[in-house]
């Protein structure tokens, strides 16, 4: 039956693999969301942080 190999060996494999898997699929989503645009109701601190920081402070010295 299918419960009796189930050891505890198995069963930390089973939870290692989860893990990964989750950990690699979070990693994908968040390097996505990186490359996306902001959205259009997005703070101006945030546009000016994602444009970088050499047009935000020649504006401020100008």
């Amino acid at each position: 039956m299918f419960i009796d190999t189930l050891t505890a060996q198995v069963f930390d494999v089973i939870v290692a693999i989860n893990i990964i898997v989750g950990v690699l699929i979070a990693g994908r989503r968040f390097a996505r969301d990186l490359g996306r645009p902001l959205p259009d109701d997005a703070p101006e601190w945030a546009r000016a942080r994602c444009k970088g920081s050499t047009s935000a402070t020649s504006t401020s010295r100008s």
